[in-house]
């Protein structure tokens, strides 16, 4: 049997050929997470208050007024304020004096005034004033999703993760069918398209229908590319590969706050976000479509020629031909085997537990994850250096989480419960905090323990599974994921209820998530299972023997080869 992890490893495992393809897919990473967090910058939250129309050709220049000054003076004027417990003057933003009829005159003290209606109340009945001194223009002031709207920006963003789910489904269904080269083509013209849309849109309706499709494509073009960029990868660079990886989105995120911070109109952010697809469409000229998917569909030719291109490109030598026709002919008629299904995940009762234990802390990690980056807004520090923070924080966390995996006495379980715990018990302080820097360095450390915890759990969760069920295994905790995914931005609704109740509802669900994977297996320096009832029982052996009772004696499975040890 022709295995392609022996063939990278005497054609080159990481050579300047796999170095090509990894840099062309990590700048695809890079711009990745701009279509799920551009939203915090379109639709940040901005101060209003009700127009008045019929003051709109006052001259204030007449008056010997500033123009700040007699804006203010109107706003004063028309619209009902309250001090705070701080003795701060807090206008109301959703209700204006009933002034129809009234001239206005920048010298009114509405408080003292007896002949001015003060006491007649009304909603706005003419828009809204905006403020722009940070935001000149958002999806709030184009749409004016304020005062009871307010909440169809998170809607919004829910159903740009119901396009995550769906892109999830379909995308990778459809790549292992026609390729993986071709799907990102089309997913990257779906992108560029869907962007280009999105700024022009003309109300919200359009505008959240666009944003499925954009939601669609997005997590599979992230997907997708980084399984084109490890399956070029030999055995012994893969993880290091995939944790590479990550870090251009957290970047990504970082560059997206400063490119926010100079462009403050959000239809003209939208279109220079899109940009880069541009880009990457040329790019995929460059691309090659995966070895292991041509083998996979039989195309042994096709595959041949690759490899022969990789060995080149990598001054290796060659032992081809790598596919003799007597095993072209043996894959053809093997038998096929029955391929798994998510059912065969419940079969088995440790399974079972194992799976919805798994499914429950990847739905908690989505949720708190994504909800977290979206409310970088809300801290009470500036946009901009909040959620820069909040990805450049992802680096060191994902950095950490590969070294503490791969320490004896901390494994993956400890190390997944620890992160997750970290997070939790981070979300839950902030309840106690008041808006600001302390606010937002608790919530980083939140932030910072999600992102470990979610290194973790891909690695984890794959270990956790025997080989044919593998692949399952990680699509069904991905679906589920992408599930609570759509309830993060509706949990952070929450907040008119009590303000701190996102983060207590983050912070809760995280804690009981980190308790709970302490009941998994530990998987570090163990074999990895096989079989079905491999899967079932793992775990079972004794963590220092890893021993298995026979009818003869005691199996010791020896962890440096595949020979067993009977004793009598």
């Amino acid at each position: 049997m022709i295995r392609l992890d022996d063939i990278l490893v005497q054609i080159g495992e990481f050579g300047p050929y796999q170095k090509k393809v990894f840099a062309i897919v990590c700048m695809i990473g890079f711009t990745a997470s701009w279509q799920s967090m551009i939203v915090v910058f379109l639709a940040a939250s901005v101060d209003h208050w009700c127009a008045v129309p019929q003051w709109d050709d006052f001259d204030c220049s007449a008056t010997g007024l500033s123009e700040e000054t007699c804006m203010l003076a109107m706003k004063n004027a028309s619209i009902p304020a309250n001090y705070t417990s701080g003795h701060q003057l807090v206008f109301e933003q959703c209700v204006k004096y009933n002034v129809s009829g009234e001239a206005f005159n920048p010298e009114i003290d509405p408080f003292h005034d007896p002949g001015w209606p003060t006491s007649q109340v009304i909603e706005c009945d003419s828009g809204w004033v905006y403020d722009t001194s940070q935001y000149k223009s958002s999806i709030i002031t184009d749409y004016d999703l304020v005062c009871g709207a307010e909440d169809q920006t998170q809607v919004s963003q829910s159903v740009f993760y119901a396009g995550y789910l769906a892109g999830s489904i379909i995308n990778g269904v459809l790549a292992d069918i026609v390729g993986r080269w071709w799907i990102l083509m089309v997913l990257m013209l779906v992108r560029l398209i869907t962007g280009i849309a999105i700024a022009f849109s003309p109300n919200w309706w359009v505008f959240t229908v666009l944003r499925f499709f954009q939601g669609y494509a997005a997590i599979s073009l992230y997907i997708i590319a980084f399984i084109v960029g490890t399956e070029f990868v030999g055995p012994s660079k893969r993880n290091v590969t995939g944790i590479i990886f990550v870090i251009p989105f957290a970047l990504g995120n970082v560059c997206l706050a400063g490119i926010a911070y100079f462009v403050p109109y959000w239809r003209t952010l939208e279109l220079i976000c899109v940009s880069p697809a541009l880009i990457y469409i040329g790019l995929m000229f460059f691309l090659p479509e995966s070895v292991r998917w041509q083998i996979s569909m039989g195309k042994y030719d096709e595959a041949e020629k690759a490899l022969v291109k990789i060995a080149n490109s990598n001054n290796k030598p060659l032992s081809s031909p790598f596919f003799s026709s007597d095993f072209k002919k043996e894959q053809k008629t093997a038998p096929k085997e029955r391929r798994a299904t998510g059912i065969d995940l419940f079969r088995q009762p440790r399974m079972r537990l194992r799976t919805i234990n798994l499914i429950f802390t990847w739905m908690v990690n989505a949720t708190v994850y994504h909800g977290l980056s979206l409310n970088t807004s809300n801290l009470g520090v500036n946009d901009y250096v909040a959620f820069a923070v909040s990805g450049a924080v992802e680096i060191p966390a994902y950095l950490l989480a590969v070294v503490a995996v791969e320490i004896k006495f901390i494994g993956r379980r400890i190390s997944l419960s620890a992160s997750m715990l970290v997070g939790g018990v981070a979300c839950l302080f902030t309840t106690f905090i008041p808006p600001g820097a302390a606010l937002t360095s608790v919530a980083m450390i939140g932030k910072f323990g999600i992102s470990a915890s979610f290194a973790i759990l891909y690695l984890y969760t794959a270990e956790l599974y025997p080989t044919n069920i593998r692949s399952v295994a990680m699509g069904t905790c991905s679906m589920f994921a992408r599930v609570a995914g759509i309830l993060a931005p509706l949990i952070l609704t929450l907040a008119r209820v009590w303000t701190p109740l996102p983060l207590v509802i983050y912070g809760s669900v995280s804690v009981i998530a980190g308790l709970l994977t302490l009941f998994l297996p530990e998987t570090l320096g163990q074999k990895l299972p096989e079989t079905i009832e491999e899967g079932e029982n793992y775990g079972m052996e004794s963590d220092e023997k890893n021993t298995l009772s026979g009818k003869d004696g005691v199996y010791i499975r020896c962890q440096d080869d595949e020979e067993v040890t009977i004793i009598d």
